[in-house]
């Protein structure tokens, strides 16, 4: 397991840019552009490119993207009216206008397009989607009633409606829906994959009796209910479900990616009982098992299965991560660097969970395997991750300085350096990195995708001119 000791002895390879972009200043050629047949340029100032979207009064946040395989784009996120929050899914075509074959308006208003869903009294948040093969949609997420929180599975067909065929369990929750509560602590889901088998993993976190977190890994038949064959235990814990603790203290998964041996990837973070928080990320098998292969135990008691990181004496989480076609494991979130600021950190395991030598690799004795990102004072966030057809690795996230906040969106080559043929904008910013300011308040970007080989997605959140939040999807070339 490897324990880095500090940044100063890494040396993480950083990025620094010399401007923030509160425009856009493109230079005539370069892969980074906004794409004009994407969206309308619209009378507040959105350019063409990118599509903000409002449901009404109150905020409107997208949390995560999938392209379906006719080109199309869902965007699950969250509408909070100032008294309740729905889980909200909005299907765009190619050209970024509503999907009007997708949802039903609805007598508030709701276009064609949307689905507005809410499981009862309470909240309700959708934080992840996954596209199945025929056009049904699964989104995870959570459900507070103001005594718990409980995870929450939901099925829709192509058209938005609620799929009766899924979570048909006689528990009084509607058809279309699984609700799922694994003791009287709060329980979140946040990532969802869909196995060749049809099978659906999901991952997550839940609160022991002791007050903890753990990890969460799940999976379901495709029909919804639990599978009996995953996660079978004597120590009580129901089947379908395996918890993993990695000692006093809280961990969170974040994320998760299917390999095609049917074995499970998690990424996401440990945090001790000091408040220091590592990076983890941990393998189990198709049987719910940790991977003995994956990773090494070592002297702070981190079990075989999962790989522990601490990049320094900051804070380092893992956000979203994703995998090469070589069996390699990408990931990226933050780390909190020597002088408090927060980089973004991109990172590359071996298929065993070693660092990949061959990644980030310099000459001043930083260990490979990592690359750091500044984009300048203040502090930088990565979100989502993609990987292109060529091997490149495209990072969505945000960058603060002081009461503005810009989406950032990087694009690195196959060996950890920024791409320099990517985000060639006149206005001195680093190549390899593009910044964008969609007006006044703050933009985020929470998910990145690759659509086809010539275009890239980005989901998150813009802030209108009245202080309400807006969903924002825009899309570059990739070429």
């Amino acid at each position: 397991m490897m324990n880095v000791k500090s940044k100063s002895a890494m040396g993480l390879v950083t990025v620094s840019t010399v401007a923030l972009l509160a425009g856009m200043a493109w230079a005539a050629e370069g892969a980074g552009m906004l794409d004009a047949t994407f969206g309308a340029a619209e009378d507040d100032g959105t350019p063409a490119g990118v599509v903000s979207t409002s449901l009404g009064d109150g905020d409107d946040m997208a949390e995560d993207l999938a392209v379906g395989a006719d080109g199309t784009l869902v965007v699950v996120g969250n509408r909070h009216n100032g008294q309740s929050n729905d889980i909200v899914l909005v299907r765009y075509t190619t050209d970024g206008a509503f999907d009007a074959a997708f949802g039903v308006g609805e007598e508030d208003g709701t276009p064609n397009g949307v689905v507005n869903i809410s499981l009862g009294d309470g909240h309700d948040f959708g934080t992840a989607v996954a596209a199945q093969a025929d056009g049904k949609l699964l989104v995870a997420g959570y459900h507070e009633d103001g005594a718990s929180t409980n995870m929450v599975v939901l099925r829709v067909n192509a058209d938005g409606s609620l799929d009766p065929t899924f979570g048909t369990a006689d528990d009084g929750t509607e058809n279309g829906i699984v609700n799922i509560s694994l003791g009287d602590g709060n329980d979140i889901a946040r990532d969802i994959a869909v196995q060749a088998d049809g099978k659906i993993v999901i991952v997550g976190d839940s609160v022991s009796a002791d007050g903890s977190a753990n990890i969460i890994v799940a999976r379901l038949n495709a029909d919804g209910s639990v599978d009996e064959s995953f996660g079978q235990s004597e120590d009580g814990s129901p089947n379908g479900f395996v918890a993993s603790s990695l000692g006093n203290g809280d961990d969170t998964a974040n994320a998760l990616v299917l390999q095609a041996d049917g074995k499970i990837v998690v990424a996401g973070n440990r945090v001790a009982e000091d408040g220091s928080s590592n990076i983890v990320v941990a393998r189990y098998d198709a049987t719910g098992v940790p991977d003995a292969t994956f990773g090494t135990s070592s002297d702070d008691g981190t079990p075989e299965g999962f790989v522990n990181l601490s990049l320094g004496d900051g804070n380092d989480v893992a956000r979203d991560l994703a995998l090469q076609g070589d069996g390699k494991i990408v990931f990226v979130g933050d780390s909190v660097m020597a002088d408090g600021s927060s980089n973004v950190v991109l990172a590359r395991l071996n298929a065993d969970g070693t660092p990949d030598d061959s990644f980030g690799v310099t000459e001043d004795g930083t260990p490979n395997g990592f690359v750091a990102t500044s984009l300048g004072e203040g502090n930088d966030f990565a979100t989502g991750l993609a990987v292109q057809t060529d091997g490149k690795l495209v990072v969505a996230g945000y960058h603060q300085e002081g009461e503005s906040t810009n989406i950032a969106i990087a694009r690195y080559e196959t060996d950890g350096a920024l791409d320099q043929t990517f985000g060639m904008a006149d206005d001195g910013t680093e190549n390899g990195i593009v910044n964008l300011s969609l007006g006044d308040g703050d933009d985020l970007a929470n998910a990145v995708a690759i659509q086809g080989d010539k275009l890239i997605v980005v989901a998150g959140t813009t802030t209108a001119a009245d202080g309400s939040k807006n969903i924002a999807v825009l899309r570059l070339t990739a070429q």
